[in-house]
Parts: structure tokens; sequence; C-alpha cells
């Protein structure tokens, strides 16, 4: 087997032992947090090469006691000695195989009488030993004496045929009769997750180690949260349909790319994705002209990419969550499905579940509950869309239960919009939809007709009105639409519709004051640009319950906005249906 004399012993500057370690470079030592707890500076031993060689422990996981992740530490010596360091193993080299599904493998540490050379220890395990995605349960094997004891947290775990280094071990079990016989380590796969430079001396095969170090230094610092991270990476594979995991940094983005991801240009295509959402000081394009200089056109293709996420005077993101019902074709339920959508991208999908119509808010509200992580960050709307019997639902007074918050808050707080089930099928009332669309989009401004609750008109009077003038975009209720205006308009493809939830009885509309509602309403959202109108109703929704602005007759109380952008889709799309997905 190849030397062995990077393995080391760590103590107090006064000789007294804590555990042990391995030089992984010249003058860095890898340990486990708890060795060096309270210990600015340590004492490191090479037994029979070098004694008392002085190091700081210049960086440590997040442990800080029994139990806790991130039991990795870091020793520089002042000087560097002339050995070797360790050299490590591929990351899948404890993957069970056929006819083996252990792997017997060494460690030395420094337990009680042992403290000055050390002692062996002979330790099985595997891959399939996880636990808690961060340690592999280790076992002494059969037939040895000695069992894991205080002295050996921190020695590296190594193959004794080839001296190549998989993980270090952490603690055991030592209480209990035949103690310190399971045990615990860190495999390589967890000590980089926590301490990323060990990627620099990985043999990873998906880039060369120069490039790889550079690209790894050139992310180091550089701050981009998990949820920007992840809308980064489905931006540059928006095919790519599998949960991400939560990225702690940039550069864990990118080796999951690498190491996760197919194609030959899956680094090219998250780096461009990436490139406008990294400061000023990583400079992407620069790294890959000198490493990839056959992608030279890089600055065009990044400059078409989309706006940044998180760059300065870039747009900020924004996210939607997506309620779907739809219509079973017996009976009264309905199949709700939710899509988490963040700048057009598909971060998250949950559904669809078959519900009775009692379930309907119970269940949007625990579903909004799982969804409403991916989008907290961001700016976000809910949009229902659903059947028409479902149009005039309270759905801005239903709850956002937000995992680890004190209490509820209504839906109001953001956008909430109602839009159409049939609109997401080809039909023609989807062209006719998107051509008013533009119209109403083009000219900037929403200019609602109103329609008192009073109006004479029967389902083809209406249908004929709006059928003949494509200006029509628009509509401002006084009260809950009757069903054929509401129908009519739908099939005529009125994108934008506002309404006060009111019933005027049956009575006729002697009492009833329309024009103090609409004339309040209109004058709201008349000259208001149509991509702006989910937000000012939120505004006139929060209002109109505010004791200092509010009053009974505001027209932001029971309000529903129907909004039915037609580039705006659910995912998958409703003609795929739940076994659509890839």
């Amino acid at each position: 087997m190849s030397d062995v004399d990077w393995r080391a012993r760590i103590g107090t500057v006064d000789g007294v032992p804590r555990g042990a370690g391995m030089l992984v470079d010249g003058g860095r030592l890898i340990t486990c947090a708890h060795v060096v707890q309270g210990l600015a500076e340590v004492s490191v031993t090479l037994p029979g090469i070098a004694d008392a060689l002085h190091g700081a422990v210049t960086w440590a996981g997040q442990w800080r006691r029994v139990g806790d992740r991130g039991d990795v530490a870091v020793v520089e010596l002042d000087r560097m000695p002339d050995v070797p360091p360790c050299a490590f193993a591929p990351l899948d080299v404890l993957r069970p195989r056929a006819g083996r599904t252990a792997r017997e493998l060494r460690a030395l540490g420094f337990p009680f009488g042992h403290d000055k050379e050390g002692t062996h220890v002979t330790l099985r395990t595997s891959a399939d030993r996880l636990l808690g995605q961060e340690w592999l349960e280790v076992e002494v094997g059969e037939g040895h004496a000695q069992c894991l004891d205080e002295g050996f947290s921190g020695a590296a775990v190594y193959e004794p045929e080839t001296g190549l280094v998989v993980g270090i071990v952490t603690d055991a079990v030592l209480d209990g009769v035949p103690a310190g016989r399971i045990g615990r380590m860190l495999p390589l796969d967890t000590i980089r997750r926590h301490w990323e430079e060990l990627d620099d001396l990985l043999p990873l095969d998906w880039l060369p180690d120069a490039p790889r170090r550079e690209l790894r230094a050139l992310f180091h610092g550089v701050r981009i949260d998990a949820p920007n991270l992840e809308l980064i990476v489905r931006r540059a594979f928006p095919t790519f349909r599998r949960p991400l995991p939560e990225f702690r940094s940039v550069w864990g983005a990118v080796r999951y790319v690498a190491e996760e991801l197919t194609g030959e240009d899956r680094l090219v295509r998250l780096l461009t994705s990436l490139r406008a959402a990294a400061p000023p000081g990583a400079d992407i394009g620069a790294w890959l002209r000198r490493w990839m200089p056959e992608h030279d056109d890089y600055e065009g293709e990044a400059a078409g990419a989309g706006g940044a996420v998180g760059a300065a005077g870039a747009v900020a993101p924004t996210g939607s969550v997506m309620f779907r019902a739809e219509s079973m074709t017996r009976g009264a339920g309905f199949d709700l499905s939710v899509c988490t959508v963040v700048d057009g991208v598909p971060v998250g999908r949950s559904g669809p579940v078959r519900i009775r119509p009692r379930q309907l808010r119970t269940k949007v509200e625990a579903l909004l509950a799982e969804q409403v992580g991916r989008v907290h960050e961001f700016d976000w709307m809910a949009e229902f869309v659903v059947p028409e019997r479902l149009m005039s639902e309270p759905f801005e007074e239903w709850q956002i239960r937000e995992p680890g918050a004190a209490r509820p808050r209504p839906l109001r707080s953001v956008p909430v919009v109602v839009r159409h089930m049939d609109r997401l099928k080809p039909l023609t009332v989807s062209r006719l939809t998107r051509r008013r669309w533009e119209t109403v989009r083009a000219r900037g401004e929403t200019r609602p007709r109103r329609v008192a609750c009073g109006l004479p008109y029967g389902y083809d009077e209406f249908h004929d009105w709006l059928d003949a003038d494509d200006d029509v975009c628009a509509l401002a209720y006084a009260a809950t639409p009757v069903g054929d205006w509401l129908a009519a308009a739908l099939d005529t493809g009125v994108p934008i519709m506002l309404w006060r939830r009111h019933d005027c009885g049956e009575g006729g509309h002697a009492g009833c004051t329309p024009d103090e509602f609409l004339d309040r309403l209109t004058g709201a959202v008349a000259a208001l640009d149509p991509d702006r109108l989910p937000c000012e109703v939120m505004r006139l929704r929060k209002e109109a319950r505010s004791p200092d602005k509010g009053d009974a007759e505001h027209c932001g109380h029971r309000l529903t906005l129907f909004w039915d952008d037609p580039e705006r889709k659910p995912d998958p799309p409703l003609a795929m249906g739940a076994g659509g997905e890839p």
C-alpha cells in the first residue's frame, strides 16, 4: 500500500491529546470540529515523523454540541512538513457491488494508552448505511479486538490496500456492552458539502483540476439565496422536472449540475444562467474564455438569457402559485392540483387530488402551505383556474398557513385572481381571449366598461354586445354577474372582469346603488396598465378593511378580479393531465 505518514495526532499546545486528523495538502489538516472545540491553536504530531508542529484552527463547521451536523474543522500548520498528503478515493468507492456489500477499512486513533504512536481499528461500512443524510454507520470488523474509543475522532478512514481516504471518524456508541463496536463517520461527500475547498483535492472527472479549482474560487463568497439559485438552475434546464436539493451555495449548484445532470454543455448552460446574478467580481466570461474558448459567443448567449436575479438594476423575479380545480366528469367533485412558478419556470407542483366541494378551502390551504416556501422570497400572486361556478368564491379571504409562522395571514395580503378552466383548452375562445388581451396591453390602460346590475340583457344580447366590439377588454359589474352575463363574457374572450360579490335579491334593483361603487372602482383602475391590476386590487382589498382608510361602501370589499392572461399557464398544461409529466 502507499505511504500513510499523513495520519496525525492533534492535541492542545501543551501536549494533551484531543483526537486525530489527516494531512490533506502541504500545510492543512482535516479533523472533527469537536476535537478542536474551544481551541484557536493546536499541536500536531505525525507519529515517527514530526512532533509538536504548531497549527491554527482556520475553519470549523456548524457543529456546536453532540449530534450536530458539520463536525469538521481545518487546521493550518505554521510550516509544511516533508510528508506527502493523503490521497482521496473516488466518491462512489463505498457503493455496494455484487459480491461485496461492505468494504473493510482502517483508521489510526489515539485512545488512552496509545496516545503516542496510536493504534488501528478495522471498520466495515457501505454507502447504503447513510444516517440522516450526513453520516455513515460503521462497525468494527469481526475478530478485531480494538474498538472505537475516545481518541479516534477525526481519524482518517482509508482503504488498507491503497491508502485512499474515504472519510473521517466522528463518534461511537461507548455505553453498553460491547462498547465501541458501532460508530459513525463522515464520508467525503458530506465533508465537501461543509468545506467546499475539499473539491480542489478530490478526483472529480467532470472538469480537470486547474479549471475546477479556479471556478470554485471564482464563486467563493458569492451569495445567492437558495430560492434564487433553484430558479437559476431551472432557467438553465427548463425541461428538468425532478425536485432539486436546497443549494447551500453557488458552488453547490455548479457541482450538482456537473455531477447529476447530463449533456456536454451543461456547465456552459448553468454559467450562462448564473452570469447576470453573480456580483462583478465573479467574471464568468473570463473563466469561459480561458478554459472553454470554443464558447466565445458566450457574451451574446448570456445577454439573451433574460433578466438577472439579484443583480443591481435587474427586474426582480416574480412568482405565482396556480391552483387548478377541474370538474369531474361525473359528480360534483373536483380534481385539484397546484403548480408554483417563478419567472415562468416551474419550481414545484402537487396533485391532482380528488376532492368534494366542501373540501376545497381546506385542501387549497394545505397545498398552499406546502408551496409557499418556494415563493416567499419573491413578489408572488395566487391564481385560481376554476370552472365558472367557482369564480365568486371568496378566495382572498382564505388563509396562508406558512410553516413556522406564529399565525396564519389572509390570502388578500398577496394579489389573488380567478381564471377560467376552459381557457386552457385549445378552443376558439382561447384565440379570442388572446386577441382582446393583446388589445388591452397595447393601449396600456384597463378602461373597464360599466355593467349596472339592472341591465335588461339576456345571454344573447350580452353576447352580441361584446361580440360586436373587440375594444371591450374589461368589464366592471356592480354586483355578482348573473349566469348569462358571465357565460357570454367568457364565450367572447373578455380577459378582465371585476365585480362585487353582492346579491341584489328578488325584489328587483330598486334598492341598489351601483353608481357609487362603479365610480370608485373604475376611477381606481381605468387608467391602470392591465399588468398592474392584480396589485391594485390587492391594495383596494387591504384599504377597504383599514380602520383609517376604509368604510362600509369601499369598492375593495368582497371584490373579485377575473384576470386571464393567456400566456400564464399552469404546469403541466391541461391537455397533458397528470400523466403527461416527464
